[in-house]
């Protein structure tokens, strides 16, 4: 289930606890609507409303029987006349001879029937287990295994998903618990503390041993642990880094995000898809809102709350790690909401149905049954001897620490996560590290960030090592871990004028977490605007904010623009001169002849009076006249575009590399990054986000020439739709008002969230919506190369190729 109210309300609303709810106005018909998509595959109706209602967990015990919790306390309305506590629910096999087994429970997220006649339940602050001791099939002995103490409340971003391990080991798992501190206490009194980022723990059967497995999610709520011990999750929520994700979780893993660092879509220390050092990424989005996953010969099926369907992700090894796709098998309407998911026996599966998109309970739900059977889309369930990572993980695989260091730059990210954690346990020193060579010293210290956090020794024997690299994993590092201690060093980087843009970034971030505000991150408009304004601040990093912050902010008057534009720092002159022209306002500039003429160039993207244009385009500077005449494309005055009509087609990406290499002259990666940024052309900025600037609509490309050759990415602007990650997948929203919209899905519950085309986020109330059809293509149109010559294309090329 997903956040709405987490959108809605404001961070001081959670400060006290709000009044209770409005009782939802549901509608009296709710057709669920199902379609089946695929063969072999059959749904059964086996109970609803009134005897049950909003369920969330659900398990099927060794006899057969369907046990289910009836949630009663999930933003109770006011004057709501059910039961004062959550029920936990027993039905036959059928569906039928309904009881009541415990009702003493709230905010119910899950059930997991154990041996011995327990019962398990995970509520938002605890893990327990009750019994039947007399036999009169109610549960009337409790006992607490886990219980966790924090100041949050929200009733399913907490502890959620349990599954059992085959050596006997609960698994169970925490939400982002929005970035609270928290603490989790075993029944020996083990503890496990953190702060901003979800969790997969484990403990013994009767709630011994507890420690964390994994950290690094939003919301595992969905947990599946196979019979060879592989443990997969369906992550519940993206908020603004779409989509929900298939994780398969690994021992002493980080899957990169942390809540305390706020909702921005970008922060240096946030990673969705193993973007960062150390963390590990997703095998395959998941749909919208999933809060289960079971498996299904060689792969797993799970149930979406929001796009009202069942899917199913066939896993193909890779590596040490898998890949899928999405293969949908159910689709409903509005009113069909599965929430968890179990597996019987002989291919029949059960599954919840919370009906209606309120997250205030309403009074209805659903129970199903689902067989499948002779399924030609089932993948085999591959057999697998020990991979090399288990046992490097495990302990088995005696490796010394250069093999490690080898194998923790190999490409294959869980072979050389498993490298990490061996790292972490080999005793390593500070001499030791520092006797490495540079690359190696990286991901040293990345792996001694997992033997302990908060040892400080690491982080002050590299703060001053002069490698970017290094200082940036120091920074992370101490952000991380919050050490307090070394404010001063990071209040004294933020006055040194050698810093690049990518360490001014951390060092932002590291700064807000130590004094207290985290969540401010690197694009808070009011930080930059201090930063900007702060005579202390170097102009060079004063240049830096200026890409960071909205060129229209209120504190960017245009005559500070204009004076910062004077500086003799080339960074802060550009990015002065940039922001003006982003607001129109650089005409001036552009026609000062004792301007550098790379500052004119930057200038001119922001001239909209066509005779100064025309004029510039008859400038004796090369670059002047070029960048004039792009301003002057597509309009009755453009006389210097010459499209060359003998291009080979887009699919023939050899040739293109070789037309433009056989072109005279040479790339201009300066000339790339303006038709990057240009308003009228290309349009790449208006998706995409490069070195602080753009709109974070498709994938950053920062980073593209380290991700990718020439030619991949020569390939992804010729086709664009040759290779869309799922999580760049669109939507088309058909509007009841008879209007459409394209954006990229962000969360969703009784209101739609998406990011539009020009990155700010678009809500709509699912009353108003007709349809949403997610289109597997890329929201870059095909062509766009069109606008430009062979030669801009060049230079767009060098640029995204530069390093």
């Amino acid at each position: 289930m997903k956040r709405l109210l987490l959108a809605l309300l404001p961070w001081s609303a959670f400060a006290q606890a709000p009044p209770p709810p409005k009782t939802p106005a549901v509608p009296e018909d709710l057709p669920p609507q199902i379609k089946i998509l695929q063969p072999g595959v059959k749904l059964t109706l086996l109970a609803e409303h009134p005897d049950l209602v909003t369920p969330t967990g659900i398990d099927v015990d060794d006899k057969g029987r369907i046990w289910v919790a009836s949630c009663h306390t999930h933003f109770r309305p006011e004057g709501y006349d059910g039961p004062v506590h959550d029920e936990i629910l027993v039905f036959d096999a059928n569906g039928k001879n309904r009881r009541v087994f415990y009702n003493k429970t709230d905010a119910t997220m899950h059930v997991e029937c154990g041996p011995d006649g327990w019962v398990y339940l995970a509520e938002r602050d605890r893990i327990l287990r009750v019994k039947d001791s007399d036999g009169d099939g109610v549960g009337d002995t409790e006992q607490n295994l886990a219980t966790m103490d924090t100041v949050a409340d929200y009733p399913h971003n907490g502890l959620s998903g349990m599954a059992w391990h085959p050596d006997g080991g609960l698994i169970f798992s925490l939400g982002e618990n929005f970035g609270k501190d928290w603490t989790l206490t075993g029944i020996d009194g083990a503890t496990v503390s953190g702060r901003g980022e979800g969790g997969v723990f484990r403990c013994t059967v009767d709630g011994k041993g507890l420690r964390r497995i994994a950290r690094g999610f939003w919301n595992p709520f969905g947990l599946l642990v196979r019979e060879d011990g592989e443990i997969f999750a369906a992550e519940n929520d993206p908020g603004s880094r779409p989509p929900c994700r298939l994780l398969n979780v690994v021992e002493g893993a980080d899957y990169g995000f942390q809540w305390v660092y706020g909702r921005d879509p970008v922060h240096p220390f946030v990673a969705w898809n193993g973007e960062l050092r150390g963390t590990l990424g997703m095998i395959h989005p998941c749909g919208e809102g999933p809060c289960a996953i079971v498996e299904l010969g060689g792969g797993v099926m799970i149930p979406s709350w929001s796009d009202h369907s069942i899917d199913y992700f066939p896993l193909t090894r890779k590596g040490a790690g898998y890949t899928s796709q999405r293969i949908p098998l159910v689709q409903g309407s509005d009113f069909f909401r599965p929430t968890c998911m179990t597996a019987g026996r002989d291919g029949v599966f059960y599954f919840n149905d919370w009906v209606f998109s309120s997250y205030p309970i309403h009074k209805r739900g659903r129970l199903w049954k689902l067989e499948i059977t002779n399924a030609p889309w089932i993948a085999k369930k591959e057999v697998f001897s020990p991979q090399l990572a288990h046992k490097i993980r495990s302990g088995e695989a005696k490796l010394d620490t250069a093999e490690l260091l080898k194998l923790a730059h190999d490409d294959d990210k869980y072979l050389a996560d498993a490298a990490l954690t061996a790292l972490s346990r080999a005793g390593l020193t500070v001499d030791a590290v520092k006797a490495l060579s540079p690359a190696d010293r990286v991901w040293a210290i990345v792996a001694m960030r997992r033997a302990d956090m908060n040892d400080e020794k690491w982080v002050r024997a590299f703060w001053s090592d002069p490698d970017p690299e290094m200082r940036f994993e120091c920074l992370r590092w101490t952000a991380d871990a919050v050490l307090k201690d070394f404010m001063p060093q990071v209040e004294k980087m933020l006055t040194d004028p050698t810093l690049d843009f990518r360490l001014f970034e951390a060092v932002l971030a590291t700064w807000n977490t130590l004094r207290g505000t985290p969540e401010a991150g690197v694009l808070n408009p009011e930080v930059l605007a201090e930063r900007i304004t702060n005579p202390q601040t170097p102009a060079r990093l004063k240049g830096y904010a200026l890409r960071l912050i909205p060129p229209n902010h209120k504190s960017l008057t245009v005559e500070l623009l204009r004076e910062l534009a004077k500086s003799n720092d080339e960074v802060l002159e550009l990015e002065a001169v940039r922001s003006l022209a982003s607001r129109k306002a650089s005409a001036d500039i552009a026609a000062d002849e004792n301007r550098k003429f790379t500052v004119r160039a930057e200038a001119i993207l922001g001239v909209e009076d066509m005779t100064q244009l025309q004029k510039l385009s008859r400038d004796s500077n090369a670059v002047i006249k070029d960048e004039a005449n792009r301003a002057l494309r597509y309009t009755k005055h453009d006389h210097s575009f010459v499209m060359n009509t003998k291009r080979p087609a887009f699919d023939q990406t050899e040739a293109w590399l070789k037309m433009i290499d056989d072109l005279p002259g040479f790339a201009d990666a300066d000339a790339g990054r303006r038709i990057f940024f240009n308003p009228k052309i290309a349009l790449c900025a208006s998706c995409h986000r490069h070195s602080g600037r753009g709109n974070v609509v498709g994938p950053d490309l920062t980073l593209v020439a380290q991700q990718g050759d020439r030619a991949a990415i020569l390939r992804s602007i010729l086709e664009p739709h040759r290779e869309v990650a799922p999580q760049f997948y669109p939507s088309l929203v058909k509007l009841k008002d008879g209007t459409e919209f394209t954006g990229i899905l962000l969360r969703s519950s009784n209101t739609e969230v998406f990011r539009d085309l020009t990155g700010r986020e678009r809500s709509f109330p699912e009353a108003d919506i007709v349809s949403r059809t997610e289109l597997k293509t890329s929201l870059m149109p095909p062509g766009l190369v069109l606008s430009l010559t062979d030669k801009e294309l060049r230079d767009l090329l060098a640029f995204l190729t530069r390093k």
